[in-house]
């Protein structure tokens, strides 16, 4: 059975305040997600004796800056004249205070500081006033047991790179992230673990 776009799911996730963490869905009708499947590896540099290769020579481990640097992830949506248009909209816009459906507000927190990658905590953004986000997607066809879903960690989206596009009959929601956290293969949505809930953000 292939998969196929429109059996597709993407969340965005915070990461929450107590024991609640948001997540907001997006409709995969453009079916044109782009993202790494795995982080690349350190670089090595070989040494040699003398700049000559004998059994000597061996590799020593290079900069870790390649593996640690950002990784572009892209998707679009079409925008509706719903609350959860407006809602996505400010999150990808760097809002971290939105009104929410029930006309009171919501405030998502950043996932910065809080992800790991090699057991190492990635740091916090010099700038606070940037929010990284979880992005989760997960293709489930109805006839298939099988699923298969990717989890990109501490996902930033630079405000002035997210893009409205018009066209005769509706409006594309252009996301374009970068991926500083870890990159990884799941088979689930991100479920109620250890007393944290995850829910729609409505």
């Amino acid at each position: 059975m292939l998969y196929q776009g429109k059996d597709g799911e993407l969340r965005i996730i915070e990461y929450g305040s107590g024991a609640t963490r948001y997540y907001m869905e997006v409709l995969f009708c453009e079916m044109n997600l782009t993202g790494a499947i795995a982080r690349p590896r350190s670089d090595e540099t070989l040494i040699m004796n003398r700049g000559k290769m004998d059994t000597d020579a061996h590799y020593i481990d290079g900069d870790d800056a390649p593996r640690h640097a950002p990784l572009p992830v892209s998707f679009s949506c079409r925008l509706a004249d719903t609350v959860n248009s407006r809602i996505l909209s400010d999150w990808l816009a760097g809002v971290t205070t939105i009104t929410n459906a029930a006309s009171g507000t919501t405030t998502i927190i950043s996932w910065d500081g809080n992800t790991t990658m090699d057991s190492i905590t990635i740091p916090a953004f010099r700038d606070s006033g940037k929010s990284s986000y979880r992005l989760e997607v997960l293709w489930s066809p109805s006839t298939s047991a099988s699923t298969l879903g990717y989890r990109w960690e501490q996902v930033y989206f630079p405000p002035s790179e997210q893009t409205i596009t018009e066209s005769g009959d509706n409006l594309i929601l252009s996301a374009n992230g970068q991926v500083y956290g870890d990159v990884s293969r799941m088979t689930a949505f991100s479920a109620t673990l250890n007393g944290t809930t995850y829910a729609q953000f409505v």
